[in-house]
């Protein structure tokens, strides 16, 4: 995904408090094409170490899914007041099952958007409606970019650091890589959380439930400001 594709939940976000969204190095948007060969998890952490004070001057909230929710965890810039870790990865190893792979694989070799769809359809709550923006992004993002594949977990000690601050790991009911039953525990033992699950919804919850999310990011936020 990137800021463009992003356009509803960075809305919703925008209602709570200022917002700058970043797009991330090497990753589909308009950030740099740099990707970090060795290390990746460090780099994109130093990255967005880096970042913050170029953007605000001010404590943050970061938010990021999937990918960016391991990058907020990588990251141990004094600026972050809080994280918000959707779906995230850098927990636990992704669940990629037999009829994920058999959606995956066509897209990677020869990308289209029927074969976007297919795995879209995947990664949302079953049965719900795929738009067709959506569908063509994922297609163009299988036609453009080499896919760089989830990060391993992060290591103990990355972990131990994140917990300084406060931490909410939110995923949907329905996930079909990072299912509940297994990010829930992982929350807990790695960074002392407990799991908040989103009913009706698969991977994709910025996309499924902007509004549902940021009703709990505006919730995380309050509690931070208190803190």
């Amino acid at each position: 995904m990137s800021a463009a594709v992003s356009l509803g939940f960075g809305q919703a976000l925008s209602r709570i408090a200022p917002l700058i969204v970043l797009d991330v190095p090497g990753q589909p948007g308009l950030s740099a094409g740099e990707r970090p060969r060795r290390h990746r998890m460090d780099w994109y952490g130093q990255w967005l170490t880096d970042t913050l004070p170029q953007v605000t001057p001010e404590p943050a909230v970061v938010v990021g899914h999937s990918l960016g929710g391991a990058i907020a965890l990588a990251a141990t810039s004094d600026l972050i007041a809080g994280r918000v870790l959707v779906s995230t990865a850098g927990l636990v190893r992704l669940h990629v099952g037999l009829s994920v792979l058999g959606a995956t694989v066509p897209w990677l070799l020869r990308p289209s958007v029927p074969r976007a769809e297919r795995l879209v359809r995947h990664m949302s709550l079953p049965g719900a409606p795929v738009s067709n923006e959506l569908s063509q992004w994922m297609a163009l993002v299988g036609s453009s970019c080499r896919t760089s594949l989830a990060p391993a977990p992060l290591p103990s000690t990355v972990l131990a650091r994140s917990r300084s601050v406060p931490r909410m790991v939110v995923a949907g009911s329905h996930d079909v890589f990072l299912p509940p039953a297994r990010l829930g525990p992982a929350a807990e033992q790695r960074l002392g959380t407990d799991l908040r699950v989103l009913d009706g919804a698969g991977h994709l919850l910025p996309e499924e439930s902007p509004m549902r999310l940021a009703a709990l990011v505006a919730e995380f936020t309050d509690a931070c400001r208190r803190h």
